[in-house]
């Protein structure tokens, strides 16, 4: 669920409460604020009450971006499976985005959360990937007793037990590095 309102902060499980943080969604900045990295869910509040709360299941991506030539400042990056609007909530009208939604992946917005200190980031990544790790994908689904591969479809020799990507990448009998650009996305 995504909310955009005058939400108040998470009070449980704070692993991180930063002031003076500047959020943008998509290209809109909101001004300062304190963001919240919670158990439960990423919250920021502004200087004018306003605000929203982001639950993990729907932050598709987080990371923290150094590099200004898309954006002006270093930044905690995410990317939310909801399209958000600060003024009218999620582009359903509704308070929170529809699950249909978020399964299809139609809709995506960018946030970003700049600290007035920037060496405050790493720490911002860190409680956002154990928050995160609290909440697994419901799709992602491992076997309970480690065997995920069935059948006769995985290749598994005893010299590669686990693949040559564990190891660094590459062919594990040969210890060749992967081909540079092998996985590069097809120009559409």
């Amino acid at each position: 669920m995504v909310v955009v309102s005058s939400l108040p902060p998470p009070t449980e499980g704070v692993r991180v409460q930063e002031p003076s943080t500047a959020a943008h969604l998509g290209n809109k900045p909101l001004g300062p604020g304190t963001l919240y990295i919670a158990e439960s869910r990423v919250s920021w509040t502004g200087a004018e009450g306003q605000g929203f709360s982001l639950e993990y299941p729907h932050i598709m991506l987080h990371a923290v971006s150094r590099d200004t030539s898309n954006f002006p400042h270093p930044c905690l990056y995410m990317m939310v499976d909801a399209d958000i609007d600060p003024q009218d909530g999620p582009a359903d009208g509704g308070a929170d985005s529809s699950d249909e939604d978020a399964a299809s992946g139609s809709s995506v917005t960018e946030v970003r959360f700049v600290p007035e200190d920037e060496a405050a980031l790493d720490r911002m990544f860190h409680a956002m990937s154990e928050c995160q790790s609290l909440h697994p994908d419901p799709n992602d689904s491992v076997s309970a007793e480690g065997d995920d591969f069935e059948g006769d479809d995985c290749d598994e020799g005893p010299d590669d037990a686990g693949g040559g990507l564990a190891n660094g990448g590459g062919d594990a009998d040969t210890h060749q590095p992967m081909e540079t650009g092998q996985f590069d996305d097809v120009d559409e």
